[in-house]
């Protein structure tokens, strides 16, 4: 089977071409590197595992020209910004709903199935909690809006043009590679003063947080056991932590003393959403599957990463 993987060398992309490889499959990558990196994947390249092609999404010729013969497409390339998406709405519009809708007319040329990287942003301020796949959509941001838009390609697709597809709804997803998010920076902030961490809001923001090695095995099952009609999957823990207690595990594991955790107040950015609980019984009850990874296993992983990467944090 030939794969590509669109943003392949992101974060979730490297990790899903290396389990790919593993599998036997016949792996590409297209990225252009606006977020992705070449270190996440050099080492797939020079082996000749992956069949590396920089390029944008917003290029349906080069889309053409990677997906030759592709039997799946795994689309994640995105512009994934709440932030940016606020300031550049063109851009976000032009990447997600523009770039996604490019994947699709070449899938539908060549016969192949799509699995789409959506997020929990499509939802915006959720109108019931736990939040379920059928819940009304409510973006808050125009990364939201723009997902939400290029999901309802997806479906539309499947639905007139049998082109087979399925969306995981991504939430929080964390772990080693991933070098922005929370966990980054309040690793980052201590390094800088291992004894006063800031951190912006309340404190008291919560969201759902998924590990990087559950995220890939949701998005190697789905493609074989959803209807891959359209259907959408909340990709999540099922547990939801505050932005403090993240803080206090991370303090915890790092083993460091006497830090003074300073609440700055006020609103995080623009377009955030400041609570999030999925329910994540659609994918253990249609994909077989659920998350495994503990919140603390998970951190540990992800901080051994940073340690490698950043340098350890001194314990003064």
């Amino acid at each position: 089977m030939v794969v590509l993987i669109t943003g392949g060398a992101g974060f979730i992309g490297s990790k899903l071409a290396e389990e790919l490889i593993k599998r036997g499959k016949i792996v590409r990558i297209l990225d252009n590197l606006s977020s992705g990196d070449l270190s996440n994947i050099n080492h797939l390249i020079k082996t000749g595992a992956v069949e590396f092609i920089k390029g944008d999404i917003r290029d349906k010729d080069i889309i053409k020209k990677s997906s030759n013969d592709c039997d799946l497409i795994y689309h994640l390339a995105a512009q994934s910004s709440v932030p940016f998406s606020m300031e550049n709405p063109d851009i976000d519009m032009e990447v997600n709903i523009k770039g996604t809708l490019n994947v699709l007319m070449i899938a539908k040329e060549i016969g192949a199935k799509v699995v789409f990287t959506s997020s929990s942003t499509v939802y915006g301020i959720a109108k019931k909690i736990p939040t379920h796949e059928d819940v009304e959509l409510n973006p808050y941001s125009f990364y939201g809006l723009s997902k939400m838009t290029a999901e309802y390609y997806c479906k539309l697709y499947s639905q007139h043009f049998n082109l087979p597809t399925v969306i995981l709804r991504l939430y929080n997803v964390y772990g080693p590679r991933n070098n922005k998010g929370l966990i980054f920076d309040i690793y980052r902030k201590l390094m800088i003063n291992p004894r006063r961490l800031e951190i912006l809001g309340s404190g008291m923001q919560t969201k759902d947080y998924v590990y990087i090695d559950d995220v890939v095995e949701a998005l190697l099952l789905a493609p074989e056991l959803s209807k891959c009609k359209g259907d959408a999957y909340n990709i999540a823990s099922g547990e939801s932590y505050s932005v403090l207690d993240i803080a206090k595990f991370m303090i915890e594991i790092l083993n460091l003393k006497d830090v003074e955790i300073v609440i700055r107040g006020g609103k995080s950015w623009i377009g955030d959403v400041e609570f999030t609980k999925p329910d994540v019984s659609k994918a253990e009850r249609e994909l077989g599957w659920k998350a495994k990874t503990e919140i603390k296993e998970g951190l540990l992983k992800t901080i051994k990463w940073l340690e490698e990467k950043l340098g350890r944090i001194p314990n003064l």
